[in-house]
């Protein structure tokens, strides 16, 4: 005879047991326990707990976890994890995360940023950043700006700059400049300046005035 604390009872591959707040089941490869808020469950590749806010369940390479705001996923490859506007991911070289308007990306080579205004990529050597009206691009050996009318580039020994109607321009040994109508151009000794119709040239030696 059993007593009302305690029973145990087979039926055909059926096993329960119930005493003191511990209650367990097992059958045909289903198996059940719960315990002082503690509840388990496991059948056939699947098994799920909860405790106290905790949620777990594992089955066939997916696990879930939830517990007071964390959530966690993993998956063949695939990991996901949320908590408090955190959120995280990463699948095959792949990694994201966002948190309070800050996200980063990385795949591979390419990696990405943003946060409030300010973007950056890189790849492979090139290299961008955009942020309230300022541009910047560098690329191997080519080097770029733009930022509220100021344009300037760099390129193997060239030099490009451009700002309020000042244009300026250097490129081995020849130099342009150009501002509110002057126009000056200096190349291996030559030396040539125009000015509201005026016209100066030298070159070496030799001077030449047109006004």
């Amino acid at each position: 005879m059993s007593s009302p604390s305690e029973d145990y009872t087979p039926f055909r591959g059926l096993h329960a047991l119930a005493i003191r707040g511990l209650h367990a089941l097992a059958f045909r490869g289903l198996h059940v326990l719960a315990f002082r808020g503690l509840h388990a469950l496991a059948f056939r590749g699947l098994h799920v707990l909860a405790f106290k806010g905790l949620h777990a369940l594992a089955i066939r390479g997916l696990h879930i976890l939830a517990f007071r705001g964390l959530h966690v996923l993993a998956f063949r490859g695939l990991n996901i994890l949320a908590f408090k506007g955190l959120h995280i991911l990463t699948f095959r070289g792949l990694h994201a995360l966002a948190f309070k308007g800050l996200h980063i990306l990385a795949l591979r080579r390419l990696h990405t940023l943003a946060f409030r205004g300010l973007h950056v990529l890189a790849l492979k050597g090139l290299h961008v950043l955009a942020f309230r009206g300022l541009h910047a691009v560098t690329f191997r050996e080519l080097h770029a700006l733009a930022f509220v009318g100021l344009h300037a580039l760099t390129f193997k020994g060239l030099h490009v700059l451009a700002f309020r109607g000042l244009h300026a321009l250097a490129f081995r040994g020849l130099h342009v400049l150009a501002f509110k109508g002057r126009h000056t151009l200096a190349f291996i000794g030559l030396h040539a300046l125009a000015f509201i119709g005026l016209h100066i040239c030298a070159f070496r030696e030799l001077k030449v005035l047109r006004p």
